[in-house]
């Protein structure tokens, strides 16, 4: 390697990196990505949650407005 890859902060952090996954266990690295798959899905499924959340609330919002705006102000008389 030259001097310049030897000091540069970029490498410096690369070859920490590296020394840190090389030092793990393997089972520590395996549950790691466990976690992080894990992790994943439970965003979806509170993404999605929320997707279905909003769109109920949209729908029950913009019914309440429908029935609100065709009232007469006298109750219907």
């Amino acid at each position: 390697m030259t001097e310049a890859e030897h000091q540069g902060v970029v490498a410096q952090v690369a070859r920490i990196g590296d020394s840190l996954i090389r030092a793990l266990p393997p089972a520590f690295l395996l549950l790691i990505l466990i976690n992080a798959a894990f992790l994943g899905m439970v965003m979806w499924f509170v993404d999605n949650q929320s997707a279905q959340r909003n769109a109920m609330v949209s729908v029950l919002l913009n019914r309440c407005m429908e029935i609100a705006y065709h009232a007469t102000p006298d109750g219907g008389k």
